[in-house]
């Protein structure tokens, strides 16, 4: 008689694609930096010390998962207050927000799902003459109700929010800050992320029209640069891995969107991926060069992590690149690879009663709050 048994589970993809983490930066000044300050529980607005440190945040669409990983250790860690400011590119934008919301994690478990909502994607769309990415209806409906961002923490934070995003009348980049509501927050992350044409038309935005801010500049560095004496970068791709051009296909339809708005916006893309490159090279060299003003340490996957692309959609992939993020920031940063456990984790719609607080989110009135918004 033959015994046959059937396999019932599949393997935890956190474990069968597991990538080396060795990258212990915790001698480094800038993570001595952040570590002391939450030590000796230091407060946005209340600092011992005359140091200003910026979190600088590389997105780059879906691959954003992967700094999205490195936020959630930041997190976890109780290192967000060290931070004066945190400055977020396209998808590093959404990060940047959700941190300051103490909602890290919550935006990096969303990233396989589709920011939370499927409906996000859809080639049924982009046949409809409609935006592949349907970020107005992520930012403006699953953020508000179906999966609130907290702005009333964002605000209460302490912490300054800078969204850059790509002018599409200078081709130039420019930095969204003093967001002093809701609705400014949320329009600047739209203008952060619209990808051309895959996304939709540029924003309107305090007079001006934006695109997504990696036309310009993907490494959010520029302004963190003269206003920060420290610096701590977040990149999304692994070490030894150069920026790659958009296929061929997806290059021109891009580049004839682009040139119908502004002709220099297509000389921009064109030289992205060697700004890119030539900026990754002079960030790595600042962090090792311990006169550099302001100091910077960056904090990259290693080189055999998962690479994936701006429109990765696979659950799995997503999954294991936030993994590796996460992994990535917690060895630089703690000098530990941590075992990565997926349990589900309860967030509270409603606040405590005990605890009333104004609502400060541009759009909502008081007739208007539910459990979802608060």
């Amino acid at each position: 008689m033959r015994l046959t048994i059937r396999r019932e589970f599949t393997a935890d993809p956190l474990l069968a694609a597991s990538a080396t983490m060795t990258e212990d930066q915790r001698d480094h000044p800038v993570v001595q930096l952040i570590r002391r300050r939450r030590d000796e529980g230091s407060r946005p607005g209340a600092r011992r010390d005359d140091r200003r440190v910026a979190l600088v945040i590389e997105g780059g669409g879906m691959r954003g998962v992967v700094s999205a990983g490195m936020t959630a250790a930041i997190e976890q860690l109780g290192l967000r207050d060290a931070f004066d400011e945190v400055h977020g590119a396209s998808a590093g934008a959404f990060n940047g927000a959700f941190l300051l919301a103490g909602q890290a994690a919550y935006l990096t478990a969303l990233y396989p799902y589709g920011f939370g909502n499927p409906e996000f994607v859809s080639l049924r769309q982009l046949l409809r003459g409609r935006p592949l990415f349907d970020l107005d209806y992520v930012i403006g409906e699953v953020w508000r109700r179906q999966r609130p961002l907290r702005i009333e923490r964002i605000l209460a934070s302490g912490i300054d929010l800078h969204c850059t995003a790509t002018d599409v009348d200078t081709a130039q980049i420019v930095d969204l800050a003093d967001l002093a509501d809701g609705e400014q927050i949320r329009c600047a992350m739209r203008a952060s992320g619209r990808l051309p044409w895959l996304a939709g038309p540029p924003v309107p935005f305090r007079g001006r029209r934006f695109l997504d801010a990696t036309l310009a500049e993907a490494i959010p560095i520029h302004v963190a640069e003269r206003s920060a004496t420290d610096i701590l970068v977040l990149q999304t791709r692994p070490h030894g891995v150069a920026h790659t051009p958009l296929s061929s296909v997806v290059a021109r339809l891009t580049d004839a969107y682009l040139a119908k708005i502004n002709p220099r916006l297509v000389e921009l893309r064109l030289a992205r991926s060697e700004r890119y490159d030539e900026l990754s090279a002079r960030l790595a060299a600042q962090a090792t060069d311990p006169a550099a003003t302001p100091a910077v340490c960056v904090v990259r996957p290693p080189s055999d992590a998962l690479m994936i692309s701006q429109t990765e959609y696979r659950m799995n992939a997503l999954a294991i690149a936030g993994s590796h993020g996460l992994r990535a920031a917690w060895m630089a940063l703690e000098g530990e690879d941590p075992e990565l456990l997926a349990t589900p984790r309860a967030y509270p719609r409603a606040r405590p009663a005990t605890t009333p607080a104004p609502d400060h989110d541009a759009g909502v009135t008081a007739d208007q709050r539910t459990p979802s918004n608060l």
